[in-house]
């Protein structure tokens, strides 16, 4: 059998998250696993390296399968984006090892948040983004990003229903820059680089940095919600909107 890696966009609005729901909810794997198998005329199952919650978009998403046949790479990335529903597409198609696992061989994992921080919020990015009106203080949200860097127990900022018994994970590289106009708007893009994440865990961080940003609470807060590892000491989640899973690491 040959195995296949695939890059995978997709706009997350309206679905229940990228994993089947034993619910039979709408998920983006759902309809990943029925093109192909219709497609590939065989039941495919697929591994993939995230899985992002409901709401969350992905422009790098990878996922890998395995199939009996030589596919002609251009034909079958053609025929996917035809039959996939209009919120996926594929980005590319690609032949690897065998051994190639998209979730077990990936070193980083990297999100980005984007939030528009202006007296009003552009049609076009209603979708993808959350509204600040108010002022935030984006030099004191830049030097806080600091506070998340390091291998450390994130149990303050994930949701108290993961189920993962370890909840340590290092951050490698976590920024925020300014966008000064796009589609018109003010634009702060939260982007955070780490080994993998925990449920909401991008979300709470971004709803603390906000509540730094407006004074509502101090950038010690951070190492304090660390220190006595307690939920309630970090900020409020944000919405899953401005929540995109923007790259995956291999090397």
């Amino acid at each position: 059998m040959t195995n296949y890696k695939a890059v995978i966009e997709y706009d997350g609005t309206g679905f229940s998250g990228f994993q089947i729901q034993p619910e039979g909810l709408r998920t983006v794997q759902g309809e990943l696993i029925k093109v192909l198998s219709h497609i590939l005329n065989k039941k495919t199952s697929i591994s993939y390296a995230g899985r992002t919650d409901s709401g969350v978009h992905a422009t790098n998403q990878v996922i890998n399968f395995k199939h009996d046949d030589n596919l002609d790479l251009y034909k079958f990335k053609w025929s996917l984006n035809c039959v996939l529903p209009e919120d996926i597409s594929v980005r590319s198609v690609e032949k690897v090892a065998d051994e190639f696992d998209s979730r077990r061989d990936a070193l980083w994992r990297e999100y980005s948040y984007f939030l528009i921080n202006d007296n009003y919020q552009s049609v076009f990015l209603k979708r993808y983004s959350i509204l600040v009106c108010k002022k935030l203080d984006f030099d004191l949200m830049a030097k806080s990003c600091k506070n998340f860097v390091g291998r450390k127990d994130f149990t303050p900022f994930c949701s108290p229903n993961d189920d993962k018994v370890n909840k340590i994970r290092e951050i490698f590289n976590f920024d925020v820059f300014k966008i000064n106009s796009f589609y018109g708007n003010k634009v702060i893009v939260f982007k955070v680089k780490a080994n993998s994440f925990l449920y909401n865990m991008v979300r709470i961080i971004v709803g603390t940095l906000i509540e730094i940003g407006k004074g509502m609470r101090s950038v010690s807060t951070i190492e304090d919600a660390f220190e006595h590892n307690d939920r309630n000491m970090a900020g409020r989640i944000v919405e899953s909107k401005g929540l995109f899973l923007t790259g995956v690491g291999y090397e």
